[in-house]
């Protein structure tokens, strides 16, 4: 007879579609967590997830399974936590660009159940992290369409072009002079091949942009240290430098016709879609992003 740990082991592989993230989850070994999968599928007679070396697919059966015990399985994980005193926190782990995590989750988390960990770094890696279960929610700064993974928009950010000082007659004559001059100015961008900066140009000029720049740090709030005391110009998102227009702190240099945006996305495996405090925390940290 199947024991009710298996089904809880059964339950957390389907979610978080790894036997690492899996057993973080439960607060257990992997060789552990393991057995249970293999004493459950001994006990059923068929596999229930496909191993690959990144993911565990779940099988026609193992879907079926977990259509036919999931609401059960937390009806009593919700029950047996009731009862106990000293039950631990589960661990979720969000991912994403640090500056907007600071600048916009941190000051609007939403009542959770969890202990939060947090990991910064750029989307396309953090993707993969995601995928492995080793990340359970992303904030993607592009949408990358990725099998068993959900993206949901969370905001449109504009960039701006900025600097400490009004430029002087910056609207005298054409697009060729006002090119002219910027590129004369000092900029500071975030990585050589000068993502943010690259697509303001292109969207303001329609043009590849071949500027060298005189500063180089991958962190949008020290760019923003940067800029403010005088050491050259940069393009910024709108969320992270809102303040320092309103109190004419920073001034944008050029406000272009054609506007640079970027759409931010949360995306989290599909399979999470299951789980009822997962979904509260994201719906609830939709509703606070204004």
């Amino acid at each position: 007879m199947a024991n009710f740990e298996w089904y809880r082991s059964f339950v957390a592989i389907y979610r978080f579609g790894s036997i690492s993230a899996a057993a973080q989850h439960r607060y257990m070994t992997q060789p552990a967590l393991s057995q249970h999968l293999a004493a459950l599928e001994a006990e059923i007679g068929e596999p229930l997830f496909h191993r690959t070396p990144r993911q565990m697919v779940p099988t026609e059966r193992g879907h079926m399974l977990y259509g036919q015990i999931v609401q059960a399985v937390d009806r009593l994980e919700k029950v047996s936590g009731n009862f106990s005193h000293h039950t631990v926190p589960p661990i979720l782990r969000i991912g994403g660009p640090v500056e907007f995590i600071h600048e916009h989750l941190i000051g609007r988390l939403p009542d959770h159940p969890y202990t939060l960990s947090f990991t910064f770094g750029e989307t396309k890696p953090l993707i993969q992290s995601l995928k492995s279960g080793d990340l359970d929610l992303l904030i993607a700064t592009q949408h990358i369409a990725t099998s068993g993974l959900t993206f949901t928009k969370l905001m449109t950010e504009t960039f701006k072009l900025v600097g400490s000082r009004p430029l002087a007659g910056i609207d005298d004559g054409g697009y060729d002079n006002i090119r002219q001059r910027l590129e004369s100015l000092d900029w500071i961008a975030y990585a050589p091949e000068l993502p943010i900066i690259r697509r303001y140009w292109y969207a303001t000029f329609g043009e590849r942009c071949t500027l060298r720049p005189k500063i180089i740090v991958p962190d949008l709030r020290v760019i923003k240290s940067l800029v403010l005391q005088g050491f050259g110009v940069s393009v910024l998102p709108d969320y992270l430098i809102a303040e320092e227009l309103e109190g004419a702190r920073l001034y944008e240099l050029w406000p272009s016709p054609k506007t640079a945006d970027n759409d931010l996305w949360l995306a989290y495996r599909s399979s999470d879609r299951a789980d009822p405090a997962f979904m509260a925390f994201v719906d609830a940290w939709l509703r606070s992003v204004p």
